[in-house]
């Protein structure tokens, strides 16, 4: 098997994004890059307080400065925000610089999963019950369409990842689109 240079994850929040792209990363022998930790150095400030200080909007612009610069990596696994694929300046790295996985999660599992240990949750996921079934619901068929479905729910990290180990087994799914076989 011969990894594509580029693998994407993504999904809603909760999906398990950073603990399998760390995961995979390891097993390809490739570098781990998390889009928050890039935001977050960049940024010199939490993902709370970038949405706090400085709004959501500013905080999509820092995601897509993020994407842009990871578009040349190679031998990377990146895991993108939940909210990356959804910006149209984004779609471009997913379709067309990395091999993307879309993390499937119920969006029962994805609030339990992004609930920090003390109880805090993630700033879009505060809103409520009815908004955050909303994001999901507005998300989910983008990341159905830029992403090979990969089922979260119901399986460890690892088992996670050996699905994916099994698709880019196949040369169809491993080829990042526009490269020649």
């Amino acid at each position: 098997m011969r990894p594509p240079p580029l693998i994407a994850l993504i999904g809603f929040m909760g999906a398990g994004k950073t603990t399998v792209g760390r995961i995979l990363a390891a097993r390809l022998g490739y570098e781990f890059i998390d889009t928050d930790d890039v935001i977050v150095q960049r940024a010199g400030a939490p993902i709370a307080e970038i949405f706090r200080a400085r709004g959501e909007a500013a905080f999509r612009r820092l995601e897509t400065e993020a994407l842009a610069l990871l578009a040349g990596r190679t031998r990377a696994v990146v895991a993108a925000g939940g909210g990356a694929p959804a910006q149209e300046a984004n779609r471009q790295f997913f379709t067309s610089r990395a091999v993307t996985f879309h993390l499937r999660v119920s969006l029962q599992n994805a609030q339990d999963r992004a609930r920090s240990p003390r109880g805090a949750v993630r700033p879009l996921l505060s809103r409520g019950d009815t908004a955050a079934q909303q994001l999901y619901d507005s998300r989910r068929p983008i990341y159905e369409a830029l992403g090979k479905p990969v089922e979260t729910d119901d399986r460890s990290p690892a088992e996670v990842v050996a699905v994916i180990m099994r698709l880019l087994s196949d040369p169809t799914v491993s080829r990042v689109p526009g490269e020649t076989p």
